[in-house]
């Protein structure tokens, strides 16, 4: 059993009861330490590194709003990528988690938003949200930032890039995307390295505002 699978295996065990259930690192020095994006949201606190059993020596925690990682060459990949290389990360692993608000722009924004402007969605909001989730959701954007990764040109080949998610309320992981059944070689498009000097593009571009309601 590898690394992430053991992880994913004593996870389990320990939520049906099993208080023996546990990772020995010891048993997989040649796979720590682990790099793991996941949301800033501070219900992640106590579930991790907990919930993904390692030591904090052996556990790169990085974090940014939603876990996305939207392009190859984007920020989020380059503090992965720096991250690997300077602690000598052996895996990486994209953590999504339930209930992210980052997912949920019509709970905490919209409303706010068109009750300033006298309008009330009223039982049209759950629809407008449940419309919203289909085109983007955690588990999608969690197999998005993980495909992003693996065409990145900046991190090793080598390295598996997992996605899991995990339940807030439980602590349970699920798999998404498991990296080790994942091929090593790069796709014939991986994206090259921008030409020195080049711009590099932010995942978030901030300061253009947002659009005012119903233009458009």
């Amino acid at each position: 059993m590898r690394l992430f699978e053991a992880i994913v295996d004593a996870n389990h065990r320990a939520l049906d009861g099993d208080d023996r259930a546990g990772v020995r690192p010891s048993d997989f020095t040649g796979s720590l330490p682990i790099v793991v994006l996941t949301c800033f949201d501070p219900r992640l606190h106590p579930l991790m590194p907990e919930v993904i059993g390692v030591t904090e020596a052996d556990f790169v925690w990085v974090t940014n709003a939603g876990n996305v990682v939207t392009n190859p060459l984007s920020s989020t990949a380059r503090s992965l990528a720096l991250a690997c290389a300077i602690h000598d990360g052996k895996e990486l692993a994209v953590v999504g988690h339930t209930d992210c608000r980052f997912f949920q722009p019509s709970r905490f924004f919209l409303p706010g938003r068109l009750k300033s402007r006298d309008f009330n969605l009223g039982a049209g909001e759950s629809y407008l949200e449940d419309f919203l989730r289909k085109c983007v959701n955690e588990d999608d954007n969690v197999r998005l930032a993980v495909q992003n990764l693996r065409s990145s040109p900046l991190i090793d080949r080598s390295i598996p890039i997992h996605g899991l998610i995990v339940d807030t309320e439980s602590g349970r992981l699920e798999w998404l995307v498991n990296g080790y059944d994942e091929p090593d070689a790069a796709p014939p498009n991986q994206e090259p390295l921008p030409p020195p000097g080049a711009p590099m593009e932010d995942d978030f571009k901030i300061g253009g505002g947002l659009p005012p309601i119903g233009s458009g």
